[in-house]
């Protein structure tokens, strides 16, 4: 359960969270469930951005208290600057993405998923091609699931 007041357990959890996501989500019995789960995905971007620009600041916040292993208070603050920096690109990245997912959840709104498949349309047999064949990006990162 989230605590809403403990990041480090929270960020555990959705990790736990979104990988179990990427098992249940590599076969839909229902392919109108893709609809909620594609607004469910935005909502997940939308926060992901806030928590990456507030992981960001906090950085910056705290930056009198960063030190290197060796005590060297100047070069903590620089990294803490860096990675606070790395973490404000990451949430535009992100924004990016969430712009990319309202997209595509505008156009899975307009589908309407009949309970029989269309006849004679060999292209759309799922058993015709390796279903994971349209998501490479998947293939190439070598997801653990």
């Amino acid at each position: 359960m989230p605590t809403f007041s403990n990041p480090v357990q929270d960020a555990t959890e959705t990790r736990q969270a979104v990988r179990a996501l990427a098992h249940a989500s590599r076969a839909f019995a229902d392919p109108e469930d893709t609809y909620q789960v594609v607004g469910e995905l935005l909502g997940t971007l939308r926060s992901l951005e806030q928590v990456l620009e507030q992981v960001a600041a906090a950085h910056v916040l705290h930056q009198d208290k960063a030190f290197l292993d060796n005590g060297d208070h100047e070069a903590g603050v620089d990294e803490a600057w860096a990675a606070a920096n790395a973490l404000r690109r990451a949430a535009e990245l992100v924004q990016s993405a969430e712009t990319a997912v309202d997209q595509a959840s505008q156009h899975s709104s307009y589908i309407a998923w009949h309970p029989a498949p269309v006849a004679n349309r060999p292209e759309l047999d799922p058993f015709s091609r390796d279903p994971f064949e349209a998501l490479p990006v998947s293939s190439r990162r070598g997801l653990s699931l």
